[in-house]
């Protein structure tokens, strides 16, 4: 057989073979492909609700601090009011103190006790009818002053009584406010990032699908590029009539290797100490340091704090570092009874139906905290108010 004629049979039959492989190829590729669309055309659409929704919570979140501005008005206006009741109540104290000392008075020089024989006594011993007329009428004038004096010591007493009520209605009504506020912040921020993770994770699988597709298609366009050539080859081969040579072939396999996905590991860092007694001695002394700070919805510095962000602050100067919501700070603790408890423990509250006010125990039944009424300041957890929602103690370590 003429050898020109088997080296061009030879030729042919690889291009064949060669061009109906990449044919085959297409077909899975372009299979591929279309999955991977399909499932970004998906992931797409779950991103995009995702990202919905947490518009949605950040738009609550962003009323909600519109809100708090306002309720934030509102509970200066119930602080002045209690400082106002606190003053005349003050006042009430000190009429009914001054009443007091002149009715003793009467009733040393005219037992004023209700025996009515005094009274007699002091006519009967007039010395003349002229006497007698002038100690009546001293006897009714002693009488209807004592009289209204009561009268007016027993309403202010009265009063003091209501003021002092609807001083502590007020400081309630106040505190109360306060756990609402914290409890919602801490669900939308949950939400909130509940919602970012799911983003967050849509988007690494979609990165992924991406990154596979890209991956196909490039093994797509290899493989036609592979077909052209080999077409090419085939078309050649089938022209060469008088060339004797032999045509060589180098059939290279291109293997694509696909790129892990680089995912980012985000690791968050809280550092943490046991509260010794050389770190409670620093956290005392920057608690005891903003007495008196007014309470600030969201506050976390000497401007205002609100019960976490003082709590934050009080362990920040021994460099511990707390979550930023009472409810995580609880989370975070190592729960301890109360007589386990010790000054420098974290001690909880639920007012709401969820942890939402948290203090520093002190030690002797008393904490301090960021009370809405009253700013930075000690109370004692046996109060009548705070008893009754007491949760417990918590120990960071």
């Amino acid at each position: 057989m003429n050898k020109k004629f088997i080296n061009i049979a030879l030729v042919a039959a690889l291009g064949f073979t060669a061009f109906v492989a990449p044919i085959t190829a297409f077909a899975s590729t372009d299979k591929d492909i279309q999955t991977s669309t399909e499932k970004i055309a998906d992931l797409e659409n779950k991103e995009n609700s995702a990202e919905s929704q947490l518009a949605a919570i950040t738009a609550t979140i962003t009323d909600d601090e519109k809100n708090a501005e306002s309720l934030m008005d509102e509970m200066k206006n119930t602080q002045a009011s209690l400082q106002a009741l606190e003053v005349q109540i003050s006042d009430l104290k000190v009429a009914i103190e001054q009443r007091e000392a002149k009715l003793n008075d009467q009733a040393r020089s005219v037992q004023v006790d209700g025996d009515n024989q005094n009274y007699v006594d002091f006519i009967v011993n007039a010395d003349s009818i002229a006497d007698v007329i002038g100690r009546v009428d001293v006897v009714s004038q002693i009488v209807s002053a004592n009289q209204e004096l009561v009268e007016s010591q027993a309403a202010d007493k009265a009063a003091v009584v209501t003021k002092q009520e609807e001083t502590e209605a007020n400081a309630e009504k106040q505190t109360l406010l306060a756990a609402k506020l914290e409890a919602s912040k801490t669900e939308m921020e949950q939400q909130k990032l509940e919602k970012e993770a799911v983003v967050a994770s849509i988007a690494a699988e979609k990165s992924v699908v991406e990154n596979e597709k890209e991956q196909f298609l490039a093994v797509k366009a290899a493989a036609e590029k592979g077909a052209e050539e080999l077409a090419l080859v085939k078309t050649t081969a089938t022209a060469v009539e008088e060339v004797a040579t032999p045509v060589e072939t180098t059939d290279s396999t291109t293997k694509t290797v696909a790129k892990p996905v680089e995912t980012k590991k985000v690791v968050s860092l809280t550092k943490t100490a046991t509260v010794s007694d050389g770190s409670w001695a620093t956290i005392k002394t920057a608690a005891y340091g903003v007495l008196g700070t007014p309470y600030l919805y969201g506050g976390t510095t000497t401007r205002g704090f609100d019960c976490s962000g003082f709590t934050s602050y009080a362990f920040a100067a021994a460099g511990i570092s707390l979550p930023r919501t009472a409810s995580a700070q609880y989370s975070a603790s190592s729960k301890i009874s109360q007589s386990e408890a010790q000054p420098g423990d974290l001690v909880f509250f639920n007012q709401t139906g969820s942890i939402d006010h948290v203090g520093i125990y002190l030690g002797n039944n008393q904490f301090i905290g960021s009370q809405s009424s009253t700013g930075v300041s000690v109370t004692t957890i046996s109060q009548a108010y705070w008893a009754q929602y007491l949760v417990g103690f918590g120990r960071i370590n």
